[in-house]
């Protein structure tokens, strides 16, 4: 889960993946080219005298009438976005700083510049750090004109109140469109996760752990025995959809209960929801931002998003429904315990206006499904490319869990584990930018460089490939963080801590709030798939990350061959 509570980054591996590309709209200047005149005789012209519904008036003599709007709406209102856009184009949006991708001389339009970002953002923000340093400098993204700040400043400003978190997350997403509501981010989401779910964690373990048993034996077979020999023979898998689904089963066995988790109608759903709802919101972005809550209204594409969304919530209304009375059973019978201890519950306990539970869960998968599967995929593309990782950490988990059980104190004993994560998540990180505010009030840095109100201001995470913040950063190194323990930058080094050096997670006042049970839950997971499989690449295959905009996508090429191995601990019969 990034910083920003859209996860964005990190479902739109999900749009990407089903195929949903960027539609990029093209922009046309359509000129009224309604009426025709006489060529004028000469420079001056006089207003006529006689007025009426339509503008007239004599240029040189000839007489000239423009129609009302009323009898030309058209072409009124292609004159207006004309003159929007080219007032937008030309404006003035914050401090003259220099740009990397500018606007060409006559272009009214931010297509291309969307277009190239989408196509070149990592090599885009990569030469923007090469040429301007430790400078503010500009960048159009699909989050709109941003303010890049270097990543020092990311600590200064981690608590200041005059940058908003929320509205720029919300508005990049479109949450305030009909159909997107899911993207609007509940305002009992926060406290939902920070009071409820971090809580619960101790409380979790065993059912990720046994979720995961049932659902790895579904998604990638189980079985050790000379009956199931395509089991412990190399068999593929697709990394992403497979995680995928693996991930959202154990999140929603929290977020939902048994009985929704394993709904595969409600997962079909909300996952075609998901995707199709992101890659409509890049077709929305390409819209200059004052036409989108007009332009949705005509785009085929957004009634399907609509149609999806109410269909999740159709296929979660008969779940309500059994839930409701067996509420009213427990009331029947005298019970005064809470009969459900989820998601569901603790959203109707926090919401102070109606809940939708399906725009809610949908919420939930958005900061925690989608990025959460991100570091997992990329974690067991890490492991496949350093095989020489695998012993080690099946030892660890030997050593620690057959002394502990699997605890959630456990857990944060599987240090070189936590380690690898950490470093997977240093190497990909799920956005290029894990850090986004909306100035709300004009901020004073500490260098006096002042942050005007209205920028969208953003920090890149190219610094953690950069050898002043990490020694051979283009290493990938499993015992990183490992070692970094017992030093100065211990209280850097753990999977979950965040800092200006290591913004994966985000950092400070709104670094995301989940990563404690996304820690968790991907150690648990990791944990069954260290003990129960081997995976491997095909022979010769060489996985790189593909940037699509401001996401940083695991390989979608990449395919793992996967066996079934004999695990040397018994996880379903360890304490939790």
């Amino acid at each position: 889960m990034a910083d920003s509570p859209r996860s964005v980054v990190t479902t739109t591996i999900t749009a990407k993946k089903m195929g949903y590309i960027p539609t990029m709209i093209n922009e046309r200047n359509r000129a009224p080219n309604e009426y025709t005149s006489q060529q004028p005789q000469d420079k001056h012209f006089a207003l006529g005298a006689h007025m009426s519904s339509n503008f007239s008036f004599e240029l040189g003599g000839a007489p000239y009438t423009i129609p009302s709007p009323t009898e030309k709406p058209i072409a009124y209102v292609a004159a207006v976005v004309l003159f929007v856009s080219l007032a937008y184009a030309l404006g003035d949006h914050g401090a003259k700083l220099p740009e990397i991708n500018p606007l060409k001389p006559f272009e009214l339009s931010n297509t291309r510049r969307i277009l190239e970002f989408y196509q070149t953002s990592k090599e885009l923000m990569l030469k923007g750090r090469a040429k301007f340093g430790d400078n503010p400098w500009r960048l159009m993204t699909e989050w709109g004109n941003c303010l890049v700040l270097p990543p020092d400043f990311i600590h200064e400003l981690r608590s200041n109140p005059n940058l908003a978190f929320v509205e720029p997350a919300k508005d990049d997403s479109h949450g305030y469109i009909p159909g997107f509501e899911a993207f609007d981010g509940d305002e009992a989401l926060p406290t939902v996760v920070t009071k409820y779910l971090t809580k619960a964690l101790t409380k979790l373990t065993k059912p990720l752990s046994e979720e995961s048993t049932l659902v790895l034996r579904h998604v990638l077979t189980d079985s050790t025995g000379i009956s199931h020999l395509r089991d412990t023979e190399w068999h593929k898998m697709s990394p992403q959809q497979d995680i995928m689904r693996i991930v959202s089963r154990l999140s929603s066995r929290v977020f939902a209960g048994e009985e929704l988790c394993r709904d595969e109608e409600w997962v079909r759903v909300s996952s075609e929801y998901t995707a199709a709802a992101f890659g409509v919101g890049y077709e929305v972005g390409q819209w200059p931002r004052w036409a989108r809550p007009i332009v949705h209204w005509f785009l085929p594409s957004c009634w399907r998003v609509r149609a999806l969304l109410n269909e999740c919530r159709k296929t979660l209304q008969p779940h309500m429904e059994r839930r409701a009375q067996r509420k009213r059973e427990a009331v029947a019978a005298g019970k005064t315990g809470a009969v459900f201890d989820d998601a569901v519950e603790w959203f109707e306990k926090e919401s102070s206006r109606k809940p939708d539970p399906a725009t809610q869960q949908i919420s939930l998968s958005l900061v925690a499904i989608h990025t959460t599967t991100d570091l997992l995929t990329q974690t067991m593309i890490d492991l496949a490319e350093h095989p020489e990782l695998f012993q080690p950490l099946r030892d660890e988990l030997v050593r620690v869990l057959s002394k502990e059980g699997l605890k959630k104190t456990a857990l944060y004993n599987l240090k070189l584990m936590d380690s690898v994560i950490k470093e997977s998540q240093r190497m990909k990180p799920v956005l290029l930018s894990t850090w986004r505010r909306l100035v709300m009030k004009d901020v004073t840095l500490s260098n006096g460089f002042v942050l005007r109100k209205g920028q969208k201001i953003i920090a890149t995470n190219t610094h953690m490939w950069d050898a002043n913040y990490y020694e051979n950063p283009a290493t990938y190194d499993g015992y990183r963080f490992l070692n970094m323990r017992g030093t100065d930058e211990e209280k850097n080094a753990h999977l979950v801590s965040t800092s200006a050096k290591h913004p994966g997670f985000g950092h400070g006042q709104h670094a995301c709030p989940g990563r404690f049970f996304a820690a968790n839950e991907v150690k648990i997971a990791l944990a069954h798939l260290l003990l129960k499989y081997d995976w491997k690449f095909p022979d010769g295959f060489k996985p790189q990350m593909v940037p699509h905009g401001m996401v940083l996508l695991p390989d979608p090429s990449a395919t793992l061959l996967i066996r079934r191995r004999k695990e040397e601990l018994d996880l379903d019969s360890l304490e939790c």
